[in-house]
């Protein structure tokens, strides 16, 4: 099953890609084998279906970020993608990640969330191409326009 799943992330399907990000994160496949490459891959992979748009991944990779809030950088990439979930989604899921991000940029300077508002205002889906698989892709510092 993974050699399918990483054959589909390849080509650019998002689901794939961000299946992929859960299976390395938990370290386990659909077997419930342990799969090695860890953070690093899962975070390779939910980013690369996140840029493409998918609400899911950009979610889990907010969640990650998150996470991780003695990384100064982390956050205020979290609150990005919060912030760019909120464009995308309605209803409970909506309210759940608005309410994420305001607790999030509580904790942010001023510039931080002008830097924040400007990712998420410039943001456009990826298209995927070979080159941007063979990498481990990772949102600039001020978004990417």
């Amino acid at each position: 099953m993974k050699k399918h799943l990483l054959q589909a992330a390849d080509r650019g399907d998002t689901g794939a890609q961000f299946n992929l990000g859960i299976m390395y994160e938990n370290g386990l496949d659909d077997s419930r084998y342990a799969v090695e490459g860890g953070r690093p891959e899962a975070m390779r992979w939910l980013l690369a279906a996140a840029e493409q748009g998918l609400p899911r991944a950009q979610i889990k990779l907010a969640e990650i970020c998150g996470g991780e809030p003695e990384i100064p950088t982390n956050s205020v990439k979290a609150c990005g993608w919060r912030l760019l979930t909120t464009t995308s989604l309605c209803g409970a899921h909506l309210q759940k990640a608005q309410s994420a991000y305001q607790r999030a940029a509580f904790l942010l300077t001023p510039s931080q969330i002008a830097e924040i508002a400007r990712f998420a205002q410039g943001w456009k889906p990826m298209v995927p191409t070979i080159a941007t698989m063979s990498g481990q892709p990772e949102m600039p510092e001020g978004g990417r326009a």
